[in-house]
């Protein structure tokens, strides 16, 4: 059973209906745990493995995460990894906002999204212009948290795209993650995708490392071996078929790149 992390975690008012702040990790959070609110964090910057509802997911800067109070999650492998998280009891249990179910996906969409970084250091300004202290009145500080929050709700919704969803942004480095998590089976060409993308080979390669933390080839590398990693342990497919799938021609390569970063062997997982 996964961890519960009760309300009075970050919630020490009754008047206390959502929360943000910007978060820092200073070590992995691997106990899988769950809460008594639902969470939607943006990373700012770094990198890191977040592995919800048993399925992981690669962290890069401008990755969206709705979570609702019955998800579970962990994070793995964070490397300089900066967030900002909104935390909220529920989607009707606010002072003041009211039907805000629109501005959130669906059930059946996915949890996990990308937004450009000029959108994001737009709520990054708009966060950092809230001062609870110059509010003499509990419910006026909350109040005004609540309506930065359906600001923030608003942006997201209006400028969210999913992380395979090609051509739905101007931010190139967006569009390449995108790209490569789509296509994350085939071979690697840092050559074509510099003519893809418009970007000289060193510009793209240093671009990339100052998104997300990472290479390009690092990143394929990680994205591949995470998503074999899930088959293994939630699919009945052979070891050579999961390794196939995940743009592994050679078995024996793959078995040792799986061990040296999960530190167990692909028959292991299982």
């Amino acid at each position: 059973m996964p961890l519960i992390l009760p309300r009075d975690t970050h919630f020490h008012h009754p008047l206390e209906k959502v929360m943000f702040h910007f978060w820092q990790p200073e070590s992995s959070i691997s106990l899988e745990h769950t809460h008594e609110y639902s969470e939607l964090f943006l990373v700012e910057s770094g990198s890191g493995i977040h592995v919800c509802n048993e399925k992981p997911y690669l962290l890069t800067s401008g990755m969206l995460c709705y979570l609702n109070r019955q998800d579970y999650h962990l994070f793995e492998a964070m490397k300089d990894l900066k967030q900002i998280n909104f935390l909220y009891l529920g989607r009707d249990q606010f002072n003041v906002l009211k039907n805000i179910a629109h501005l959130l996906p669906d059930t059946e969409e996915s949890h996990v999204w990308q937004i450009d970084n000029r959108i994001m250091l737009r709520i990054i300004e708009r966060l950092g212009s809230f001062k609870e202290l110059q509010f003499d009145d509990k419910l006026m500080a909350e109040s005004h948290k609540e309506m930065i929050f359906l600001e923030v709700l608003h942006t997201l919704r209006q400028w969210r795209y999913k992380t395979q969803d090609f051509h739905s942004s101007d931010d190139r480095l967006s569009q390449m993650i995108i790209y490569l998590n789509s296509h994350y089976a085939q071979s690697l060409d840092i050559d074509q995708l510099c003519q893809q993308f418009g970007m000289a080979r060193r510009t793209l390669q240093r671009a990339f490392v100052q998104y997300t933390g990472i290479s390009p080839q690092q990143y394929l590398s990680l994205l591949r071996l995470l998503q074999a990693k899930y088959w293994l342990r939630f699919s009945d497919q052979s070891v050579g078929d999961v390794a196939g799938k995940c743009g592994f021609s050679d078995i024996s390569h793959f078995s040792r790149s799986f061990r040296k970063q999960f530190g167990i062997s692909p028959n292991q997982c299982r």
